[in-house]
């Protein structure tokens, strides 16, 4: 049994193993932090000592422990980020083979999902708009999805949970990021940043299927020759 959504991307893990990394050092601290304030409640009461003084910290005995509290502060910090350099350059390093290339636009309170036309170019004027709520992002598994992700309004955060993927997009800059399913089915994305009165109804979904399955799913939207909605790109 696990604490977290079902992990189906190449990454996942290594998020994973950081979260318990950081939960290790932050447990340490918080008892470590707690003993320093009970125990001289506990031993230093009023009945075995004389009144409490004002101490500045400025005295070598007590400045050394404000030293060594620092040095295992930096060196916790230091760890972590040995660790996660690999994780991060991972996941924030755009793949230079990009199996699909898809748009995905963020407004209150929906996600539109922005799909190459038939010359497979993401950004020219055959390029199809899927602005529906609770609608799907279609996606093949075992793929490299390469997606640009911009806001049309105000702050909202991407976040597909199962993939571990969390992104913020924000109004006029484009952000490109990736993830990589491994696993076919249905997949809730929601947003992290509160956005308005139905921020908690921003919700819709990666459907993730074979390439075949995606591919008729493609072919029937350009067949549809579905007008683009109008946005502010």
């Amino acid at each position: 049994m696990t604490i977290f959504p079902e992990n189906v991307s190449t990454y996942g893990q290594d998020i994973d193993n950081l979260f318990w990394l950081i939960l290790v050092f932050a447990s340490i601290a918080f008892v470590i932090s707690l003993f320093v304030l009970l125990y001289p409640l506990i031993k230093y009461s009023s009945k075995k000592v004389k009144r409490a003084e004002y101490i500045t910290g400025e005295k070598r005995k007590h400045f050394k422990w404000i030293t060594i509290a620092l040095l295992l502060l930096l060196g916790s910090d230091f760890v972590i980020l040995y660790v996660e350099h690999d994780t991060w350059g991972t996941i924030e390093s755009v793949p230079a083979k990009a199996d699909v290339h898809v748009g995905i636009i963020a407004r209150q309170w929906n996600w539109i999902f922005v799909y190459p036309g038939p010359d497979g170019v993401l950004g020219t004027s055959d390029d199809v708009y899927v602005d529906e709520m609770n609608s799907s992002l279609h996606v093949p598994v075992n793929e490299n999805i390469v997606f640009e992700l911009r806001s049309q309004d105000v702050i909202h955060s991407f976040f597909l949970a199962n993939a571990r993927l969390k992104q913020d997009a924000l109004p006029g800059r484009t952000v490109m990021r990736w993830f990589n399913i491994t696993k076919p089915g249905k997949y809730d994305i929601s947003c992290t940043q509160i956005c308005g009165i139905l921020h908690s109804k921003m919700r819709n979904y990666v459907l993730a299927e074979t390439l075949e399955q995606y591919k008729q799913f493609t072919d029937s939207l350009y067949n549809a020759n579905k007008p683009a909605v109008s946005i502010n790109k």
